[in-house]
């Protein structure tokens, strides 16, 4: 029987008291932005759909979360949901991003776009391998820095055992790994693939914690972490590796509290791959790390 599965994060969208603040943010980050329909929509190198989309609210709260699946299962989708009790609708804001719309058990907007092409990260200059006789390699690399692509998103949830089953059941989403009582990774599409694209942190609220943006190296993180210092975005953490998906990242403080991360050499997985439950931190340097499930990075700032 035929698996209906979403094929990756398409976007997500977010409520900002000030989208011009939230522009001059995540333009600084190296998205481009565009006005449309009263909103900031926000794209990497990628092609396809706004990655970000800002719309004005009282306070910043995750307004919704999109993920691409296969066009010509779009229909199938809205069968499957009107079967699980969560049937697509229309809202009122249904312009903001083509697709189907839809409220989880929670409450959170979730909607599905169709959308055939595959995330893939640019071919970028690369440090391994080239030669490095006779060259100023550090008058060569690019300091302006561009994110390729969205790679993941990860949110709270309460009911945490309960909504990972809904998203595997409704979406077709597939446990990467686990800390257990705390995230779950969840990696979507076939064949290899990022370790991740979704997460569900436990938590007392629904919230956005982090998206994250894949860029080519080690050097794109750390002159993407000294362009955010240059313009006064100077709240960040890392660089590091984590532990489970193994991926180089720099993480920045947005301006409501929230964070955005630039990432690179994440683990691919593929159909062989086994889900485990973990215990250990989710980073394996720093060794001066705040703890990332809780405290400083996991404050939930969203209102209830």
């Amino acid at each position: 029987m035929h698996t209906l599965r979403i094929q990756h994060l398409a976007g997500y969208g977010l409520e900002v008291p000030d989208l011009t603040v939230g522009e001059n943010f995540y333009t600084t980050y190296g998205l481009r932005s565009e006005r449309k329909l009263d909103t900031v929509q926000l794209h990497s190198q990628q092609s396809g759909p706004a990655e970000i989309v800002l719309m004005q609210g009282a306070q910043k709260r995750l307004h919704h979360v999109s993920f691409a699946v296969l066009p010509h299962e779009l229909e199938q989708f809205a069968e499957h949901l009107r079967a699980l009790g969560t049937p697509t609708t229309t809202p009122a804001f249904a312009a903001v991003r083509d697709g189907l719309w839809f409220q989880d058990p929670w409450g959170t907007w979730i909607n599905l776009v169709g959308h055939t092409a595959t995330p893939a990260a640019p071919v970028g200059p690369t440090v391994t391998g080239s030669p490095r006789t006779d060259r100023h390699l550090w008058k060569e690399l690019p300091r302006q820095i561009r994110p390729n692509r969205l790679g993941h998103l990860l949110m709270y949830t309460p009911d945490w055992e309960k909504a990972e089953a809904y998203f595997c059941k409704a979406l077709g989403f597939r446990v990467s790994d686990r800390v257990a009582g705390k995230v779950s990774f969840m990696s979507g599409g076939q064949g290899v693939r990022d370790h991740h694209c979704f997460g569900l942190i436990n938590g007392t609220h629904r919230g956005f914690q982090h998206g994250s943006f894949h860029v080519n190296t080690i050097d794109d993180i750390g002159f993407g972490a000294l362009q955010m210092h240059q313009a006064g975005y100077k709240e960040g953490f890392g660089p590091g590796r984590h532990a489970l998906a193994s991926n180089l990242f720099y993480y920045v403080r947005d301006p409501w509290g929230s964070w955005i991360e630039y990432y690179a050499d994440m683990d691919k997985i593929s159909e062989d791959w086994q889900a485990k439950d973990w215990s250990e931190l989710p980073y394996i340097w720093p060794a001066w790390a705040p703890e990332f499930w809780s405290k400083e990075m996991n404050a939930n700032l969203e209102p209830r």
